[in-house]
């Protein structure tokens, strides 16, 4: 989350300059204090907020808003992170499982045979609109490649460098796209949107867990 924010911060200060960064930063800081209960800081952060000039309350918006979309990212990153994994920082649902189905009563062979038995369907459910325009959400899957490129141990300096150097240009490209669409979307346009999370995500996300979960029931 620091390396993402640092370079958000870089992309601002190069686009929007200076005195704009510092004002964000001071925003930020004053948010912090105001959260833990400072109510000077709380008054000087309204204070700040009110006096902004119309040309600011965009761009000032758009950073917070960008920050969050590059937290987001870590944090999404964090459970698949090989780090996460040697720490158990997360719990693995399936190990749970199968430690549960140790401590019951039941044989081995009701286990298996249950398992035998599943029958796993996909359910799609209405959702509304997708407001995250595709090109960022492809950008932030682009970011979650580069973190995971990042965690590998045998990066050459120049590689970890070029891989940096990628998702600063990531960071540079979303500050510069408007997040707002411009036309509604037809109803051809949400089944496209629907059929590209079928094609990003289900397609490879199903067979792995039914493979995964066929490891680990032999392996138990």
């Amino acid at each position: 989350v620091g390396m993402l924010g640092q370079l958000l911060g870089k992309s601002i200060k190069d686009h929007q300059g200076q005195a704009f960064l510092d004002k964000i930063e001071t925003i930020r800081q004053l948010a912090k204090s105001s959260r833990k209960g400072n109510e000077s800081d709380r008054e000087r952060l309204l204070d700040t907020l009110r006096t902004l000039s119309d040309d600011e309350l965009l761009p000032v918006a758009r950073a917070f808003s960008q920050f969050l979309n590059l937290a987001n990212v870590a944090e999404q990153f964090h459970t698949i992170s090989r780090r996460c994994e040697e720490q158990v920082c997360t719990p693995d649902p399936l190990e749970q499982m199968f430690d549960k189905l140790k401590a019951s009563n039941l044989s081995q062979e009701a286990i298996i045979q249950a398992v035998r038995e599943l029958d796993i369907d996909l359910v799609l459910t209405a959702h509304p609109t997708e407001v995250t325009r595709r090109t960022l959400i492809h950008k932030h899957v682009q970011l979650n490649d580069c973190l995971e490129a990042l965690e590998l141990s045998d990066l050459l300096p120049r590689e970890r460098d070029k891989i940096l150097n990628r998702i600063e240009q990531l960071i540079n490209q979303a500050w510069h796209t408007n997040e707002i669409r411009q036309q509604r979307p037809t109803p051809v346009a949400e089944a496209r949107w629907g059929f590209a999370v079928v094609e990003n995500s289900l397609w490879t996300a199903i067979p792995e867990f039914r493979r995964n979960l066929d490891e680990r029931l032999q392996h138990h």
